[in-house]
């Protein structure tokens, strides 16, 4: 039987080899993923081509929202937060006048979230295709490690089932936990008309956060994360993507996936080092600086395993300034570079020496 000294070896030889990494729009961009502007440039073609009836309520409404526009909308240059908080102005209002389009939200907000979605699955390389460095970030990953993704995309996803790696949405146990605090291109709010019925060839599963807090359950499918998929379901129908988009608006999004934003603050108890990959923190960003804020100062006394760090990989100039509360703490490091393999190399050497 293990005296008190020996679980207190085992406990930290456990937490010590546990890890959360923080995955920024830095982490996907090297693969061909698309930033906010040239995504949004490249989905809003898509959507003018597929669906013009609700493209041209959204493209006046842009027009709308920007001072002195005219003419044709330049997408890559346009503000996407400003343009997301006055479809959510025209979303409430029609909330009020009870025109809603459903509970998911607006025709023009669902429409725009459909394109986004498609366009990234377009750009996001097929699982034979995953660059070297993507890859080899997911194969070091294991069964205990948590994944907090601010990114729709699932480049991430294809690149565990290449590996045959098991990887979880809602915390499940013997897989690797990827949290997606934003959404994700293949999550639906709600049930689908088809789901458990012959005419279901998404097999849509829940993500069980509706056993707990939360009213309205979100589903998965991995079967949108080929592009492929999407030639065979148009906007306003079954695929309605979860993104929580951002501007004012975000503030309600959040709100149906808010299971996600708590459990990882528990989970820092039970990990040890923390790498935060391509995350350029938005000073107008207050839901994620108040999420780092409530806890990356105080990890090192989470776990009570001494040695703890956090790695911030970034390349903005201004990373120190806007990583500052975590860099002041003592226990933090900024690495003003681009995400690479020699940082993949970094982040096995820790384990290797946990």
């Amino acid at each position: 039987m293990r005296d008190a000294q020996d679980n207190r070896r085992w406990h930290e030889e456990y937490v010590r080899r546990n890890r959360v990494f923080i995955l920024g729009a830095g982490f996907s961009a090297a693969a061909g993923v698309p930033l906010t502007g040239p995504l949004l440039e490249a989905a809003m073609k898509k959507f003018s081509a597929e669906c013009l009836g609700v493209f041209a309520q959204v493209d006046g409404y842009a027009k709308e929202s920007i001072p002195l526009m005219s003419g044709e909308v330049d997408y890559c240059q346009i503000d996407f937060s400003d343009l997301c908080t006055f479809l959510e102005y025209v979303e409430l209002r029609e909330y009020g006048g009870g025109e809603r389009w459903s509970d998911a939200g607006s025709r023009e907000k669902l429409g725009l979230r459909f394109y986004l979605s498609k366009t990234l699955v377009e750009h996001t390389p097929r699982a034979e295709d995953i660059p070297p460095l993507n890859l080899d970030f997911a194969r070091q990953l294991h069964e205990r490690d948590i994944v907090i993704s601010f990114n729709w995309d699932g480049l991430l996803e294809v690149a565990l089932q290449r590996l045959g790696k098991p990887y979880s949405y809602n915390f499940a146990d013997n897989a690797i936990k990827l949290c997606k605090l934003h959404g994700s291109i293949n999550w639906r709010l709600g049930k689908s008309n088809n789901l458990g019925t012959a005419l279901d060839p998404l097999g849509w599963q829940p993500l069980g956060f509706a056993q707990g807090i939360m009213s309205q359950e979100i589903y998965s499918t991995p079967a949108l994360l080929t592009f492929a998929t999407w030639h065979n379901h148009s906007p306003l129908g079954e695929v309605e993507p979860f993104l929580v988009l951002p501007g004012f608006g975000k503030a309600f999004d959040v709100r149906s996936n808010a299971t996600l934003w708590y459990k990882p603050e528990v989970a820092f108890a039970t990990t040890h080092d923390v790498f935060i990959i391509g995350l350029s923190l938005a000073p107008d960003d207050f839901f994620i600086r108040s999420f780092f804020l409530s806890n990356l100062p105080y990890i090192a006394s989470y776990s009570g395993v001494k040695g703890r760090k956090v790695y911030i990989i970034n390349p903005d100039p201004a990373g120190k300034a806007n990583y500052d509360f975590v860099l002041s703490g003592g226990n933090a490091e900024l690495i003003q570079e681009t995400f690479s393999r020699s940082h993949v190399s970094l982040i096995q050497e820790r384990l290797a020496s946990a």
